[in-house]
């Protein structure tokens, strides 16, 4: 793949208001899981997971991401390196809450995908969600 596909779209002028952009726009916050998935990553893949949050999904996670389709509809997926970052955009109070990090291994019953779409199903990402949702509301008051 070309560096030219891998850019983010341009975002029009205006869309982000007479104000300067701030490199950081959307609070970043993890699910409990997504927390224990990070802390068992390899030290050179937190160190590149680190940039993408912090550098791009903070500043532009529709720009840097791709929504995905299917059961998964209404989150994003970053991929970098053989991993993928799977988050849910939440526009007020700007926050990226990110639900899970792993690698891809299509057809495997670990490929990141597949363990989320379990999770799903449980109702156990949803629990998470309202919970990260809750204390992110219950600073703002």
């Amino acid at each position: 793949m070309s560096k030219e596909q891998k850019k983010p779209p341009p975002v029009p002028p205006g869309a982000r208001g007479n104000q300067p952009h701030a490199a950081a726009s959307f609070d970043l916050r993890y699910t409990v899981d997504a927390g224990k998935e990070i802390k068992g990553l390899d030290g050179s893949v937190k160190k590149l997971l680190r940039k993408v949050l912090e550098k791009k999904l903070a500043a532009n996670p529709e720009g840097y991401g791709l929504p995905l389709r299917g059961p998964l509809a209404g989150y994003w997926k970053h991929e970098f390196a053989n991993h993928r970052v799977i988050y849910r955009i939440y526009p007020d109070p700007p926050t990226v809450v990110v639900c899970a990090v792993g690698a891809r291994k299509q057809g495997d019953a670990e490929d990141v995908y597949a363990q989320l779409q379990v999770v799903a199903k449980t109702g156990r990402l949803a629990e998470q969600l309202a919970s990260v949702i809750d204390r992110l509301l219950s600073k703002k008051k």
